[in-house]
């Protein structure tokens, strides 16, 4: 969207009645439609030039956090079921970025941590993200940083409340 889009989108959300139950309805639509898109770019651009998924980048992501979780502590970060989860993990164990082992103590517990290959691919993900990210933060308008945290902040929230059985 270029400067004159967002001065146009402005402007229409200017005039919105929000007393209205109806208000607002295609327009948030709209928009959220446009960031899933967005996301899907970074998809492209960020993630896939590593040769992974996004869910799987994610996971490298969550392990290079704490270095070790089970199969069920990830399943729950990832808010995926198992059996999808298994599929996932099952890859990046083929392609040397995992290692998966059963607990001594009870064979039922699975754990995950990064190979030095998953290591390194996860911290180039990390930065490129990062820098990514960075980029979005310059091109804000100054000191405009806070709401945009607090918006998105209010965005999950209702998101939350809307699919209780979510994440």
């Amino acid at each position: 969207m270029d400067q004159k889009e967002m001065k146009d989108q402005f402007k229409v959300l200017q005039t919105l009645d929000i007393h209205n139950e109806d208000c607002c309805v295609e327009e948030v639509g709209e928009m959220i439609q446009r960031l899933v898109r967005v996301f899907q770019l970074i998809e492209r651009d960020q993630i896939k030039i590593f040769g992974v998924t996004s869910t799987q980048c994610y996971c490298l992501l969550e392990l290079l956090k704490v270095e070790r979780l089970t199969m069920n502590e990830i399943s729950h970060k990832m808010n995926l079921d198992t059996s999808t989860m298994t599929r996932v993990i099952d890859k990046l164990v083929r392609d040397q970025m995992i290692t998966r082992e059963r607990q001594e103590g009870d064979r039922r517990i699975v754990v995950l941590e990064l190979t030095e290959k998953g290591r390194d691919v996860a911290l180039q993900l990390n930065q490129s993200i990062r820098k990514y990210y960075k980029n979005i933060i310059q091109n804000l308008p100054e000191g405009q940083v806070e709401n945009v945290l607090n918006a998105v902040f209010l965005l999950l929230n209702a998101f939350d409340k809307a699919n209780p059985n979510c994440c």
